[in-house]
């Protein structure tokens, strides 16, 4: 959140309402789908962007202006539309409908509304400056502002709350619903994200996908750097296979399974190879664990021996859906090998 307000001239104050629309995908087959029909105008409705009809807010007095948006829309809990707009996200020309009724516990002179995209520092969506004055502590307000999109949504769309230190210590705010949002529909012969509603089951064959696997030192973090100068904390590396996913029609949901086939040789011994999925793009800061076990992960090799043919065979639970891309965090601790290993690939007659 703080990185938000970090930017609080630009990103909070440039947001305005605009109404739901419907955008296009591209088609990997020969058969181009018409897809969403752009410019257009979507709705969507504050309550459904929160979790349980609340908007956490923050303080952000580190970066933002005191007089304007020090108390910011909270970053660990978002007021974010993705899995209501992810087949249809809305482009540059569009407008949105910004639409709810909010209730404050505290009075608050002005209050700053911006959509923003947390995938690119930031980025306000809207243009102009929206503003709603004089709210009341316990009085519900509406809003109902008609956004100007200017940039293109590349991760999530977020709703960002600002407003200055003035008005006392964060505090949240309560949503209503009061509209269904409305994101388009699709014209021509096009299949969406929606038809993906139950878990399913993906299988993949990681062999040539994951050829030269290098667990390298993993150094500890010390105020956003890695010291290399410390000692590592293991041996890790991060493999990338959102390639395997088309990621307008078939991309992975909380309750999916991911099967993975794995034939390998290591050159130096393993005791324990670990893995976990995780999300590793500018849409969650570069990291966020997303499979069932979380940052405990699951051990899917043991006793590897150097220079022999490893078949690994593993199964994960999605917990959440990825935003921009899906990954393999793969580490073993420092005392389950002598040091760097290199695993690469075995051609299918070895």
């Amino acid at each position: 959140m703080k990185k938000l307000l970090t930017l609080a001239a630009a990103a909070v104050l440039g947001l305005s309402l605009m109404s739901c629309g419907s955008t296009g995908g591209s088609d990997k087959s020969a058969k181009a789908k018409a897809g969403y029909p752009h410019p257009m105008t979507y709705t969507l409705d504050i309550a459904s962007a929160t979790k349980d009809g609340v908007i956490k807010m923050d303080d952000n007095s580190q970066y933002g202006d005191k007089g304007k948006t020090t108390r910011q829309t909270s970053y660990t809990q978002k007021t974010s539309w993705y899995s209501i707009v992810k087949p249809n996200k809305p482009q540059k020309g569009d407008k949105v409908h910004l639409v709810g009724r909010l209730t404050s516990a505290i009075d608050i002179d002005n209050l700053y509304v911006s959509l923003v995209d947390n995938s690119s520092n930031w980025t306000v969506l809207n243009d102009g400056e929206n503003i709603i004055s004089d709210i009341k502590a316990g009085v519900p307000f509406d809003i109902d502002m008609e956004l100007n999109i200017v940039n293109k949504v590349a991760g999530e769309c977020m709703l960002v709350l600002g407003y200055g230190e003035q008005n006392g210590t964060p505090s949240d705010f309560t949503a209503e619903k009061v509209a269904e949002c409305d994101i388009g529909s699709p014209e021509g012969d096009y299949v969406a994200q929606e038809n993906h509603k139950e878990p399913k089951v993906y299988e993949f064959d990681m062999s040539k996908d994951m050829a030269y696997v290098t667990m390298e030192p993993n150094y500890p973090w010390v105020d956003g750097v890695q010291d290399t100068m410390a000692d590592p904390t293991n041996y890790q590396t991060v493999i990338a296979f959102t390639q395997k996913f088309d990621k307008d029609i078939d991309w992975p949901i909380p309750g999916d399974k991911i099967k993975i086939y794995w034939k390998t040789r290591s050159n130096n011994d393993i005791a324990a190879l670990h893995c976990r999925i995780i999300e590793n793009t500018p849409a969650v800061n570069w990291w966020k664990e997303i499979d069932v076990n979380g940052g405990a992960g699951q051990v899917i090799a043991e006793d590897i021996v150097a220079g022999e043919v490893t078949i690994i065979e593993a199964e994960f639970e999605v917990a959440e859906s990825p935003i921009d891309g899906i990954s393999f965090c793969l580490w073993n601790d420092l005392e389950d090998s002598d040091g760097s290993s290199l695993l690469t690939y075995v051609r299918d007659e070895e």
